[in-house]
């Protein structure tokens, strides 16, 4: 009885993972319903995610082992329906098919986790994974022109820079096309940095999405398999992740996020593999340098422990950020500033089609916030969490991070899908190392021993 206790996925798995993970598929779920329902469901599914995660930081210091296999594999195939009804992208029909024919495969993919053996589970989960990857990699010839700002703004820019011309001087080519009001880049240079390598080679700058998906998918199942998850767990993590219901569109528009979730991987797998190494710093603080909302998380992230970073570590990851910034501004400082800061100066009003608490009052009254108050939104809720999870090590880093962004962005002027997909795959992220016994460390002020110790199976766990 112990032996089936131990290796049964409906109760093997930590409290706190599990409501992380129904948050996560909450918020994917939540956050791509759109049109006339949006305030109706899309809003209050994202909410119900919100509180979900709100839940899971209160039990992260609870032992128990709760059923997650049936909750999990609805919510699952919740997504697979919303997958398959999507609006389609401008792009070629062959495409929009096999994107909803994907969903149908989803679908079956989560009855074989529900039902299925391990070995039919291994083989459905990695059939969805080479999909998925396919998928990615056919996304910037299937939707060669998404017609969105971002993508015309980040091609012209690093068009730009090609000729030697400086990227935040360039003057947007067709403004009245892609309904932008942004008049400077309003990106961080880092995202620039990241894309040219593949607009200079394939000509498109979403090539470099289409591989940062699937490479963060590989990533957490190696971070899974490193820390002994549960693989039946490591599995619906994995399906969470590729059946996000607009995970392609991260790489059609070109949203920044699609880069950021593969940074959030690494971070983690470097985390695990070597806790006390200066790699994972170097990669959270690509985050902000990526993205501007990210701040507070950097943070949160400085003071969580175990282990605390050490300062030199810290400095250098700061350093790195930096230098992805000094170029543009040695360059030229004005307008490099004006686009870093842009954000914050645009759009004029509200985007009365958000999926934000800020939307809903503003069409159901005429009023709006100050634009500040995801700021202050922001800080004031990490302060919160930093209280419950800074000693929650990698675990608490992820959890309070998405707690963070997912209440910044109920409270903005602006919040899509893009921005909730970071959030989600945090929070799944956060799910996996919270399963893990090896990451569920606690401070301990004069135990060296007990760092050694813990060091010791992450060096040795079985590699992915």
């Amino acid at each position: 009885m112990d032996h089936v206790r131990a290796t049964s996925p409906v109760e093997g798995v930590p409290a706190s993972a599990v409501y992380a993970l129904l948050a996560s598929l909450l918020i994917a779920i939540g956050s791509c319903i759109r049109g006339e329902v949006r305030f109706l469901i899309g809003l209050p599914t994202t909410l119900a995610g919100l509180a979900v995660a709100s839940r899971a930081m209160w039990l992260v210091d609870d032992e128990r082992r709760v059923p997650w296999l049936t909750p999990t594999c609805l919510l699952l195939f919740a997504m697979t329906i919303v997958g398959v009804l999507t609006p389609a992208v401008p792009g070629a029909t062959w495409y929009d098919v096999m994107c909803r024919l994907f969903f149908v495969l989803g679908a079956i993919g989560v009855g074989v986790l529900l039902r299925g053996g391990a070995h039919a589970r291994g083989r459905a989960v990695a059939a969805m994974v080479v999909a998925a990857t396919a998928l990615q990699l056919l996304t910037p010839i299937g939707v060669p022109d998404p017609g969105i700002d971002v993508f015309l703004w980040t091609q012209t820019c690093l068009q730009a820079l090609t000729k030697g011309l400086h990227p935040y001087l360039v003057r947007y080519p067709d403004a009245a096309r892609a309904g932008t009001n942004a008049a400077v880049y309003p990106y961080m240079p880092a995202t620039l940095i990241a894309y040219f390598p593949a607009f200079a080679i394939f000509g498109d700058c979403r090539f470099l999405s289409a591989v940062s998906i699937p490479a963060a998918v590989f990533l957490n199942r190696a971070t899974g398999r490193r820390l002994g998850v549960e693989p039946a767990f490591v599995d619906a993590t994995t399906l969470a992740f590729v059946l996000h219901p607009r995970g392609t569109w991260m790489t059609s528009m070109a949203w920044t996020e699609g880069i950021m979730v593969g940074v959030v991987a690494g971070f983690v797998y470097l985390a695990v593999r070597k806790p006390r190494g200066p790699a994972q710093a170097v990669a959270f603080f690509l985050l902000p340098a990526l993205k501007q909302y990210m701040i507070a998380p950097v943070f949160l992230y400085v003071g969580t422990r175990p282990p605390r970073q050490r300062p030199l570590f810290i400095a250098l990851a700061a350093s790195i950020a930096t230098l992805t910034v000094a170029p543009f501004l040695l360059w030229h400082w004005q307008p490099t500033v004006r686009g870093m800061f842009s954000a914050a100066s645009t759009p004029l009003t509200p985007r009365l089609d958000s999926t934000s608490l800020v939307a809903l009052v503003a069409v159901l009254t005429g009023a709006h916030a100050v634009r500040w108050l995801s700021v202050a939104v922001q800080f004031l809720v990490a302060a919160i969490v930093y209280v419950q999870l800074r000693r929650q090590g990698v675990g608490g880093v992820l959890l309070s991070s998405a707690l963070t962004l997912v209440a910044t962005f109920l409270a903005g002027w602006q919040s899509f899908v893009n921005y909730f997909y970071l959030a989600g795959v945090m929070l799944l992220t956060a799910g996996l190392v919270l399963a893990g016994d090896r990451l569920k460390m606690r401070s301990d002020e004069g135990g060296a021993r007990r760092s050694r110790d813990r060091r010791a199976p992450l060096g040795g766990a079985r590699a992915f």
